[in-house]
């Protein structure tokens, strides 16, 4: 089988490249083609959107091509918008290379409606596959946690470096992580055939609140910092400060709404892999946590 993954280098799409590197045929589409930590084992395609018809090659007789493409927020000319048309982009040429599946990592309540423009343009590149012709799997994760995660990297490293650690309000809405190893088990089921034309919520075992998550953060690395809580304007005053001292963009307004608006969370998910504690309580996974700051601008943006 030829696999095409968005990123096969990257977090999420480099878990899923390790299960099937050594058994199937990978290519990788990447902004940083240089970066390609399998060495010969995947081709590596550079994105060229200016010149659409140059990507067509990744394309040639792909089997599953698996979709993460997206931003995090609005940089620059890296737009929601301008994602959702590139997608658009990707897309058509799946179907004219006439690959066989898409399976398509979107985010837990993702809907053209939603008050929120990240999930809201989710929303959109998922009706594009489901009117596209192609069969298809939609993945819907919360919170992907593992090596190389920015989120969790971050709580430990402010954890471990600030006098006292804030968060949003009472910090009871809910959030359902589940494990990188986790996630990348159901995308290869999906791409060995499960699912097909239908949208899936995942989650870890057990759901979680975000006060929990970053107890359990705070235990796991022995910071001793006290959780301080605040209303989210002032959180996020502290947090547009920090970005300034660091060089990027910690989380934005919207992303503290949807977290505190409960978007991180799904009814009935399709449970995997290992409980957040349990693979904090992996030899080495918390002493890792937090040693350095992950930035989004440099990893994605700067390169």
């Amino acid at each position: 089988m030829t696999v095409l993954i968005t990123g096969a280098s990257g977090f999420i799409g480099g878990a899923i490249a390790e299960r099937l590197v050594d058994r199937d045929a990978i290519r990788s589409l990447s902004s940083h083609p240089a970066k390609n930590r399998f060495g010969d084992r995947v081709r590596t395609f550079p994105y060229d959107f200016e010149k659409a018809e140059g990507m067509a090659a990744a394309f040639e007789a792909v089997d599953v091509f698996v979709n993460s493409f997206y931003v995090r927020f609005n940089y620059g000319p890296w737009t929601f918008a301008r994602a959702v048309e590139q997608s658009r982009t990707l897309i058509a040429l799946a179907r004219d290379a006439r690959v066989r599946k898409i399976v398509h990592v979107s985010v837990s309540n993702a809907r053209e409606d939603a008050e929120l423009p990240y999930y809201a343009n989710k929303g959109r590149i998922e009706r594009l596959i489901r009117e596209s012709g192609v069969d298809y799997t939609i993945l819907r994760p919360a919170l992907v946690v593992g090596p190389g995660d920015i989120l969790v990297n971050n709580i430990a490293y402010f954890l471990r470096r600030l006098p006292l650690f804030t968060i949003f309000g009472r910090g009871d809405y809910r959030v359902q992580p589940i494990t990188l190893d986790g996630f990348a088990d159901v995308a290869v089921e999906a791409i060995e055939g499960a699912r097909c034309g239908e949208t899936v919520p995942v989650a870890g075992p057990r759901d979680w609140t975000f006060l929990e998550m970053v107890r359990a953060i705070r235990a796991a690395i022995r910071s001793r910092a006290p959780i301080v809580h605040a209303p989210a304007w002032l959180a996020l005053v502290g947090l547009r400060a920090a970005g300034t001292l660091l060089g990027d963009v910690v989380l934005t307004s919207d992303e503290i709404k949807g977290l505190t608006r409960g978007y991180l969370y799904s009814d009935a998910p399709l449970r995997r892999g290992e409980d957040f504690r349990d693979w904090l309580d992996r030899a080495g996974a918390a002493d890792a946590l937090g040693r350095r700051y992950a930035s989004e601008l440099e990893r994605h943006f700067r390169s």
